[in-house]
């Protein structure tokens, strides 16, 4: 005859009379006992098990949600520091130039005054286009900018032409659109912010001694659409490992990409943030061509 235990924890109590309704303690209902009491513990064990699961995926989420800070942290600090460099260097320049205007003008030297105002649209051209860009991602990053409209070819061949007119001075540049649209609903902010910067990256690295053509290409169907950027300019050396603008389309990159400022740094985000992808294609002393794709997938019109 086997004897009840004493001094029982409640929850062992509980399982020897599930075991022993009559009280009646037999080796067979002992054997029931220790099963009931090991199924417990399986059960006790699955629940710890699935606890530490829970926190372990709790761990990672956790992780992941520090990474992604980390990244954004990361960006806001390069971002921040290329549009710095790039205001302070045309604040700067601007402020030179409206002292040489005040002098020039007061010895109403007419010549030198047309040649500084000239001077003073290309920096606050650039400096605009400077700060749009901060603004789309500003606004992107607090989902804002989704205005989708009918993209009219001509509005949007004016507009580039008007910011990148000033950079035009003294340059021997020929610009050539090749639009090809067709009901293409999109944000001319978004068009224009790209091309405005990849043209005026254009004008700047062209070549002094020989007419320059800069082909702007602009094209859709029912999913993506297609923007081209092309130019004969001095072009780059891909190969170089050390090529700071082939880091900035393949990698994370930097703002600063020797003299590009932060217009190419821009538009990789912007481009990032549709889905989109960027080719870049260059020689040498031949020119350079950028081919950007962005898909239509959330065009309102579908």
């Amino acid at each position: 005859m086997v004897h009840k235990p004493e001094d029982l924890n409640r929850l062992t109590a509980r399982q020897l009379k599930k075991a022993f309704p009559d009280n009646q303690y037999s080796p067979e209902g002992m054997q029931k006992f220790i099963d009931l009491v090991n199924e417990s513990y399986k059960s006790f064990d699955e629940e710890r098990m699935l606890n530490q699961r829970a926190v372990q995926i709790s761990q990672k989420e956790l992780e992941s949600v520090n990474r992604e800070l980390q990244i954004k942290n990361d960006f806001l600090d390069s971002f921040n520091h290329g549009l710095a460099h790039d205001v302070k260097n045309h604040t700067s320049n601007i402020i030179g130039l409206i002292s040489m205007l005040r002098k020039y003008t007061a010895r109403q030297n007419t010549e030198m005054v047309k040649m500084i105002i000239e001077k003073l649209d290309l920096s606050t051209s650039q400096l605009t286009s400077i700060v749009q860009g901060f603004l789309y991602l500003s606004r992107s990053e607090n989902k804002v900018d989704g205005e989708y409209k009918l993209i009219f070819p001509d509005q949007l061949k004016e507009s580039i032409l008007l910011e990148t007119q000033s950079l035009l001075q003294g340059k021997n540049v020929d610009i050539l659109f090749k639009f090809d649209t067709q009901d293409l609903f999109y944000s001319k902010h978004i068009l224009k912010i790209i091309f405005v910067n990849l043209v005026s990256n254009a004008i700047k690295f062209s070549k002094s001694n020989e007419t320059n053509k800069i082909i702007v290409c602009l094209s859709n169907n029912a999913d993506f659409l297609e923007l081209e950027v092309k130019d004969n300019g001095i072009g780059m050396e891909l190969s170089n490992p050390e090529n700071k603008i082939f880091k900035l389309f393949n990698q994370a990159g930097t703002v600063q990409a020797k003299g590009h400022g932060v217009g190419l740094f821009v538009i990789k985000k912007i481009v990032e943030r549709n889905n989109g992808k960027i080719e870049l294609d260059s020689t040498l002393g031949e020119g350079t061509t950028i081919r950007i794709t962005l898909p239509l997938s959330n065009n309102p019109t579908k």
